[in-house]
């Protein structure tokens, strides 16, 4: 028997278009959900340093960087990839059926 969690409806996939990003609520906690590459990621949306607004920040090649002090953190493993400190953000688990995109 599995213990991950469920899957979570967060929005309409053509909501999201390339390149952009969305701050949505799964089971209480704030996820930054972005399309890059053609590829959907979802990553904890406060960052590790002072709680800046992922979700509001700007995409640099295959990171999302904090609005409030520049961080980068990788799309694939969360981990910050221009300061050092083992700063990293949690990823979730995404995926589309039926045109929604959830998050676990």
């Amino acid at each position: 028997m599995s213990t991950d969690p469920p899957f979570t409806d967060v929005l309409a996939e053509a909501d999201l278009p390339e390149g952009k990003m969305a701050i949505v609520k799964v089971n209480g906690r704030q996820v930054a959900v972005i399309r890059r590459g053609g590829k959907l990621h979802a990553l904890d949306n406060n960052c590790p340093h002072v709680g800046g607004p992922l979700g509001q920040g700007s995409l640099a090649g295959n990171t999302v960087v904090c609005p409030w002090h520049q961080m980068a953190f990788d799309l694939e493993t969360g981990l910050c990839t221009n300061r050092a400190g083992g700063f990293s953000v949690k990823v979730y688990e995404v995926k589309v059926e039926n045109g929604i995109i959830l998050v676990r």
